[in-house]
Formats: structure tokens, sequence, C-alpha cells
């Protein structure tokens, strides 16, 4: 039977605390998808009817660029306090990679192991944002994606650099996020299956869009449709039951012999462990919300909490509190802080307080 518990119950603010200290001193890896987001800002206003075509240009005044996919985890990391954030990739040999590059290095994020392929292209979303007098919207999003496999040379320079590396590394995450032609490709997750049997000791963990189910002695955090879609090869969302989702992380934690966080949007998280299982709520909002990057920070600040000691409904409320902090911040891959998720505890437990005053 699931039942919802408080968010705070599971999380003192003397162990939040700590769990922050402790990332000062951590040393975290992340294998998988890059992206890159921009954001051009289009002044609809200055648009003059093309003499071409009958339509009007986008007169872009202001380009805004950001880490996104695989980067996006590890500036997370890095907004948390991070020591050290490695990345291992494989982009691609033009001006978008070196613009990632670039944000990237500003960000303090260490690209010695991003490999650069002139066979690649360097993922990236741009969102064109236009202006109006008094408004603004997002246009439809223009994407550069990879149309063919990663190569087998890649496979095997991005494994050598891991497998060098996993030693010192107090976890790893992987980002498996792209639908098609990313870096986890079936002879990469293989590896890092084995890998993680080898180093049961290192906290590795998993954000995987359509490979949820295939991955061995590591971490999962899909969210609500990748669980079900790794056991039921046809489900209906409408006719959802929660008996149906528990009995789908009980089994995922089993296939992967570690903890599992279904992340359930505004709802929460169900975390799933051996024999227990908890579901947790989200922390307070306050609209306006984005989204875009929210499972990013969820995927971040779990791992870094797991490797700092937490327990998982520690590192899931911990999670809970960051990605609340994410989705406030709009047209941005956001972040969330130390002091920021300080400051998000004391909210939450404050409505929590008032909530129980009131019931």
């Amino acid at each position: 039977m699931l039942t919802k518990l408080s968010l705070i119950d599971n999380l003192s603010e003397e162990r939040l605390k700590e769990i922050l200290c402790h990332c000062s001193s951590q040393k975290v890896g992340v294998i998988g998808d890059l992206a890159l987001d921009a954001y051009w800002h289009a002044d609809m206003t200055r648009s003059l009817l093309s003499r071409e075509t009958p339509l009007f240009p986008r007169p872009v005044v202001q380009e805004v660029y950001a880490p996104g996919a695989g980067a996006n985890v590890a500036q997370n990391l890095k907004m948390l306090g991070v020591d050290s954030v490695l990345v291992f990739s494989v982009i691609g040999d033009d001006w978008r990679g070196e613009i990632l590059k670039k944000e990237m290095v500003n960000r303090n994020i260490n690209i010695e192991r991003i490999l650069v392929s002139p066979q690649r292209t360097t993922t990236t979303y741009v969102k064109p944002i236009l202006m109006g007098f008094n408004s603004q919207q997002e246009d439809a999003r223009i994407d550069f994606e990879n149309t063919e496999l990663l190569s087998s040379i890649m496979e095997e320079r991005l494994l050598d650099l891991v497998t060098q590396q996993l030693p010192g590394l107090d976890a790893l995450i992987i980002v498996d996020q792209l639908d098609m032609n990313g870096i986890i490709t079936e002879r990469v997750r293989e590896s890092l299956n084995n890998l993680a049997a080898n180093y049961s000791d290192k906290y590795i963990a998993v954000d995987s869009r359509q490979h949820i189910g295939l991955f061995r002695n590591i971490i999962l955090k899909p969210n609500m449709l990748e669980a079900l879609a790794s056991i039921y090869s046809d489900y209906d969302l409408h006719t959802l039951n929660r008996e149906e989702l528990l009995e789908t992380g009980k089994n995922l934690s089993q296939q992967s012999n570690r903890p599992v966080f279904i992340t359930l949007g505004d709802e929460g998280v169900l975390i799933c462990d051996k024999d227990a299982h908890r579901y947790l709520p989200s922390a307070p909002v306050t609209p306006p919300l984005d989204p875009v990057g929210a499972g990013d920070t969820f995927l971040a600040a779990l791992t870094v909490a797991l490797a700092s000691g937490a327990t998982p409904w520690e590192a899931g409320t911990f999670a809970n509190l960051a990605a609340a902090i994410t989705v406030e911040k709009l047209n941005q891959t956001g972040t969330a802080s130390p002091q920021e998720i300080l400051e998000r505890f004391g909210t939450t437990q404050a409505r929590e307080k008032q909530n129980e005053a009131g019931a």
C-alpha cells in the first residue's frame, strides 16, 4: 500500500547541513549525452516583411547559451559545491561544441576528457524567444542532432577514459537522454554494468529515457512513464494504478540490485529499495513554473547526497528540495545552490507545520 509521508520527516536540518558539507570534498564523474541549450531572443517589433518571401524574419538581439543534458547535470553538481566534476563524452568538431566547452569551463567543469569527433554533431536545442511590445513566447525549437551511431573507435576511447578514472571517483552519473544515436550505446551500457559490479563501493546512478530496465548494479532514476515502459510493452497511463507503479519500482530495484527513484513530477518521488519503499511528496513551489532541467537537478542532487552518506529517503528529500528550486527558474536550465536548498527546507518545514496545525 502506498502511503504519502511528510517530506521533512525524512531529513533533519542538521543532516541536510552535513550532506551539503560533504559535497565540497567529492569527486564526481558524468558520462553520457551532452547538449547545448541556446536561447535566441528575437525582437519582433524590429521585424520587416521579407522582400523574397511573404514571411517576417526573427531579428535576434540576444543570444544566451547554457549547458544542457549531461552538461547540465555537471553544472548542477558544481552549483551544489562538488569539488571536482569530470565529464566523459563525445561532441562534434563544430561551433556549437566550442560554445558548449566554453560554457562548461566558465562553470569550472573539467572538460579534459570530452572527446571531439568530426563524425559527430554537438547536440543543440535552439529555443527562439519571440518578443513583442509587452509579451514574449517561445517559438518552435530548432534541433541539431546526430544521424549516425557512435563509432566503435569512440566507444573504446570513451570507455578507456572512464575505466582509468573510476577508481578515483566517489560517484559516477550516467546520462542516457537521446532517443537516437546517443553516447550510451549497447556496448557502453554493458561495460558500465560490468564496471558497476566491479566497483560496488561507488555510487553509480543513471537517468535513461528508453533503457532504464537494462542497467544492473546501478541506482535508477526513471520518471513514471520510463519506469512503466521498462516493464510493460504497452501501457495506458489513463489506467494508472499506483499499486502497479509500486510493483514496477520493486521489480526494477530487484533487477538492478540498487535503489530506484521514480520521479512523479509535482507529486514527488516513489523510492523502492530492497524490501522497503516510501512515497515522498514534492517540496512547495510558486508558479509560474518551467520543468526544463528539473530531472537533471534531481539526478545530480540525489547522487551527491547518496555519496555523502545519506539514506535513500534522505537523498530523495534532498533531491526534491533541489528540483523545486529549479522549476521556478524560467527560460533556463536552472540549478540549485546550497543556500537555496537550506531556504527551501525552511519554507517546506514551515508549510508542513502550518498544514498540521490546520488539520
